[in-house]
């Protein structure tokens, strides 16, 4: 976080005070001094998100790790981007490289005994940065029966859902059920189906191009998640247990 000068509104004028607001930095992940890609993003777990990303992304797999400031060297059988890509906070498929839809079909093996509801408010209460910057998006890992394995958080979506994949992979655990804080669009989906994520919950909306990578390749989704009447995508038997 950095505390930065600013002026609060309120009915009766202004006051000048600090606010914590999120950190948001350019990191850079390489491989034998070699630029991987660049994020734009927050700089908090980063090994998770070097491996997460380069996971997610099908761009090969970590061996080892080294972090030092914002500068994350890896080692490994890794595919770099186009050196010219940046990846900010809002990309989704940003890049100027060729982006390739997955072809993989997840399998069915989870049953989710608790309400969404439930797994939204774990991951909202175990956001600390949210909390204290209303600045960041979460991504959290549950079991289930709602028991919360992981959560990461991040100013970009695409980064928390990279961060909680790789501090999975870390766990050596597999992650089958994920909750977002944002919308689920097309990019979220591709990198659920390459991590194995069978169950996608999310705050917000689904896209079109969510909706249709999912049906394709077997996933379920769920878009507002909190709300009394969460919209389902895929198979339901996933959440419901009942014809």
């Amino acid at each position: 976080m950095a505390k930065r000068p600013i002026h609060r509104l309120s009915s009766n004028g202004t006051k000048a005070e600090f606010d914590e607001l999120a950190d948001e930095v350019v990191i850079t992940i390489l491989d034998q001094d070699k630029t991987i890609v660049r994020i734009l993003g927050t700089p908090l777990d980063l090994p998770d998100l070097a491996i997460g990303h380069i996971f997610a992304e099908g761009r090969g797999s970590v061996d080892s790790i080294c972090v030092q400031g914002h500068m994350i060297h890896v080692s490994g059988e890794i595919v770099p981007r186009p050196t010219d890509d940046l990846l900010t906070a809002s990309c989704g498929a940003c890049s100027t490289g060729q982006i390739e839809s997955p072809s993989i079909h997840v399998k069915n093996t989870v049953k989710l005994t608790t309400d969404t509801l439930s797994l939204v408010n774990t991951m909202q209460q175990n956001q600390v940065l949210f909390s204290k910057t209303g600045g960041v998006h979460g991504a959290a890992v549950f079991t289930e029966n709602g028991e919360l394995v992981v959560c990461r958080e991040d100013i970009g979506r695409h980064n928390a859902l990279d961060k909680s994949i790789g501090a999975c992979l870390l766990m050596e655990v597999q992650p089958k059920i994920v909750v977002v804080s944002s919308r689920i669009g097309w990019e979220l989906v591709a990198k659920s189906i390459r991590s194995g994520i069978e169950l996608l919950i999310a705050i917000g909306s689904i896209s079109s191009a969510a909706e249709e990578l999912a049906r394709t390749s077997g996933m379920t989704l769920v878009g507002f998640a909190a709300s009394k009447k969460p919209a389902v995508v895929g198979d339901l038997s996933r959440i419901l247990h009942k014809p």
